[in-house]
């Protein structure tokens, strides 16, 4: 009887420390280490158009005739890179290319991030000796283990920050995803990267025929004409930044898996108010069908691997340790119970042999 005792104080002990794994695993364990890999090397590809794209290496050499495409293909890359990493937070680089599809360069910019390997959040809780653009709100990705709520965005351009509005679930290419949305309305444009690659002034008379061979409004034709010829020359510009963007994103890996984005650039006549600015850069984008696919791919395995840890591990142990417990306590009532004399009477000593 004995050996059931010991067995079962065996099987106890081991079902509590099972039921404490499993506890350790999905609460402690797993949060610590779901996070931004210190080895995160994306590259993202993109399609798209650009409905205005004035090209300023063609303007600044006053070749009118390169200087001003419509209704061309682009292609876009996008690549996120962790440079180096602590416990709790990541360098993180991101840069982003534009191209026309013959391979003419448009657009480049190349941002340096601290971010929270969790949240993905600005964080100051990093190395002081890191080069890194202060920000606020989300740059690279979405949080691992996304909400159906509300984040706020940076906008590089205006070194500002942006609503990101969860809208909806929804499938894209057989996985599950949120999907969230932002509207940023024209602000003056602060990034001295890309105000860098842009004329601070034109001369009237090109910026008169650099604005009649746009394709915008007669009226801001006729309003822009009327005014050029009181304003100072060269004309000095103003130049704001816009963009409306959809995200798809699988929540538990905090994956973008799809974005379509249309980003518009403007420049307006510094000296003049009341008139609308000129469209320099309308270009759409849409995440290439090869990149969704790599996404999709890496967001079920980041998933996968989350879901094992803080699911199916502990679920494993929490079954294995309830029964191990449940059934160590049985074998120790049942076994207490046959020690013990019927009705629970103390045992009677056999009478003395004579």
């Amino acid at each position: 009887m004995r050996s059931r005792s010991v067995l079962g104080w065996v099987l106890a002990v081991l079902g509590v420390i099972l039921l404490a794994g499993a506890a350790v695993l999905h609460w402690v364990v797993v949060p610590g280490q779901a996070k931004l890999p210190s080895d995160e090397n994306d590259t993202r590809t993109y399609d798209g158009t650009a409905k205005v794209l004035v090209v300023p290496q063609a303007l600044a050499a006053g070749d009118q005739a390169r200087a001003v495409l419509t209704n061309v293909p682009v292609k876009a890359t996008q690549q996120v890179q962790v440079l180096a990493s602590t416990s709790g937070a990541a360098q993180v680089s991101d840069k982003r290319a534009v191209s026309t599809a013959t391979g003419q360069a448009i657009a480049s910019t190349s941002y340096t991030y601290a971010v929270d390997r969790k949240t993905l959040e600005a964080t100051n809780d990093h190395p002081s000796d890191w080069n890194v653009v202060a920000h606020q709100g989300l740059t690279v990705s979405f949080p691992i283990g996304a909400k159906k709520q509300n984040y706020t965005g940076w906008v590089a351009d205006t070194q500002t920050t942006t609503p990101v509005t969860y809208t909806k679930e929804e499938q894209r290419n057989g996985i599950t995803t949120y999907v969230y949305t932002i509207d940023v309305k024209p602000t003056p444009i602060k990034s001295q990267q890309v105000l860098g690659a842009l004329p601070t002034a034109l001369p009237t008379n090109l910026l008169g025929s650099l604005a009649s061979s746009l394709p915008i409004p007669d009226q801001l034709k006729t309003a822009l004409a009327q005014a050029l010829p009181k304003l100072p020359n060269p004309v000095p510009l103003a130049y704001t930044y816009s963009s409306t963007a959809t995200y798809w994103v699988e929540p538990t890996s905090g994956r973008v898996i799809d974005v379509q984005q249309e980003e518009i650039r403007q420049a307006g006549l510094a000296a003049l108010t009341g008139v609308p600015g000129i469209p320099i850069y309308d270009v759409n984008t849409r995440t290439t069908s090869s990149s969704v696919n790599d996404a999709v791919n890496e967001a079920n395995h980041d998933a996968s691997k989350i879901n094992k840890y803080s699911k199916t591990w502990p679920l494993i142990l929490l079954i294995v340790g309830a029964v191990a417990l449940i059934v160590g306590i049985a074998l120790l009532v049942t076994g207490r119970r046959r020690h013990l004399p019927p009705s629970g009477l103390p045992p009677v000593s056999p009478a003395p042999m004579t």
